[in-house]
């Protein structure tokens, strides 16, 4: 969409008139709460405040433990990123409970995702390294208690403590049963963790076109563009088609036909472009943009040694981003050591345009790179990669690595299906078993 386009789009409408006990906004107040929100939660060190926060995501300081799986996000998804603030704006603004959304993950590591920053720029947060409060921003520990949970249900361990009190939730993920006194409490399944926003919270309160538009935007990216028999759920139709008249991109045509209207096709597809766009990211942030990390048993050890493994699934083509001329590897070998790795997985998923198929889109593929620092670990991983019946892999024979002090091999991956929730159990069961 071009910003001809979008400026004559976000001057459509006229600022809604506020609803009794809701006071009127000016263009661009959602940043605007944010600094504000910002600045004084920090000055007042916590206080009363509610932290909303998304997923577990951001990095080394905030590390999820469930068994034997330690998620470390470099980057949180515009789903998270846009119901934290919704929820904040809103707890805020409507109901006078000062919150302030919580965005897990390092400032630096903001621009890891360029979907995330074009639906913050189309919704008016220009300069989000400075108007976010991230974890670079937040005191360690955090000083809060109450705390406001979307996209997820459970609250991190970094979070616990015997104070903590969760006091909203609402996910779209496995209801884990934990905090049945929150109000609102919904965790039930939806395309998008928004449309709940929307559909609860939302609901006959006049929100700022900023806002409507930024949730519209997570539930367009999470569900394809609302696409028919696709991730949409009637939960998600319901919030879109509330959400678009209040949206910078306002339209009178519903979505009610499963056709969406052209100014937001336009935004859907700019988005999703957006999102696989990685075109401006090189080796080093391409491993840590979408990347989680598992801890493993080596049981056939007779100390039964713990180690640490990290796959990092990459949308590029190997021997695009470097791989075989070295640049790559060393990138590879580098957050390694950072991570304290025994093994690297590299997973990579992209279309070969060479090869276009019935889609018109390329022929969809996969390739792995491994990395391994200990030599029976590397037998015991080669062998039951090169057996395993759903993963089908062979030998990459053209394109070798070579990574001096480490175990390397690429391959081919004969099932493209077969995404990193194929592939993490698979190493696990490799790795820890005892034959």
């Amino acid at each position: 969409m071009s910003k001809a386009m979008l400026r004559r789009l976000s001057v459509a409408l006229k600022p809604a008139t506020a609803k009794a006990g809701v006071a009127p906004l000016e263009p661009s107040s959602l940043a605007a709460f944010l600094v504000q929100s910002k600045e004084k939660y920090l000055s007042e060190a916590g206080g009363e405040w509610t932290v909303v926060m998304g997923n577990e995501a951001g990095g080394t300081p905030l590390i999820l433990f469930t068994p034997n799986i330690l998620t470390i996000h470099r980057c949180v998804d515009l789903d998270t990123l846009a119901s934290s603030i919704a929820v904040a704006w809103i707890r805020s603004e409507v109901h006078q409970k000062p919150s302030i959304p919580l965005i897990q993950i390092a400032r630096d590591d903001l621009h890891l995702r360029a979907e995330n920053l074009h639906a913050l720029r189309v919704a008016g947060i220009a300069d989000p390294e400075k108007q976010l409060f991230s974890i670079s921003d937040a005191p360690k520990p955090i000083a809060s208690t109450s705390f406001a949970l979307v996209d997820h249900n459970r609250l991190g361990a970094a979070f616990g403590s015997d104070n903590a009190h969760v006091v909203a939730v609402l996910d779209h993920h496995a209801d884990e049963g934990l905090y049945p006194d929150a109000d609102p409490r919904r965790i039930e399944p939806a395309g998008s963790c928004a449309s709940h926003v929307a559909t609860v919270l939302a609901k006959d309160v006049e929100l700022p076109k900023e806002l409507a538009t930024l949730l519209l935007c997570a539930i367009l990216i999470d569900t394809d563009g609302l696409k028919p028999g696709g991730k949409a759920l009637q939960v998600d139709h319901d919030a879109a088609a509330y959400l678009i008249p209040l949206s910078k991109l306002s339209t009178s045509t519903t979505t009610t036909t499963g056709v969406l209207p052209a100014p937001i096709k336009a935004l859907s597809d700019e988005l999703a472009a957006k999102k696989f766009d990685v075109s401006h990211l090189g080796a080093w942030d391409l491993l840590r943009r979408d990347y989680k990390e598992y801890s493993l048993t080596l049981n056939w050890h007779e100390s039964k040694l713990n180690v640490k493994a990290g796959l990092a699934t990459v949308p590029v083509k190997l021997k695009t981003w470097g791989a075989g001329t070295g640049s790559m590897e060393r990138e590879a070998v580098r957050w390694m050591d950072e991570q304290g790795l025994a093994i690297l997985g590299v997973l990579t998923s992209f279309r070969d345009k060479s090869k276009f198929g019935k889609s018109g889109k390329g022929k969809h593929k996969r390739e792995m790179a491994w990395f391994v620092k200990d030599d029976k670990i590397a037998d015991r991983l080669w062998k039951g990669l090169e057996a395993d019946p759903e993963v089908r892999v062979k030998s990459h024979k053209k394109l070798k690595l070579v990574v001096d002090g480490v175990h390397s091999r690429v391959y081919k991956q004969g099932n493209a299906h077969a995404t990193r929730k194929s592939t993490a159990p698979l190493l696990k069961k490799i790795v820890e078993s005892e034959s």
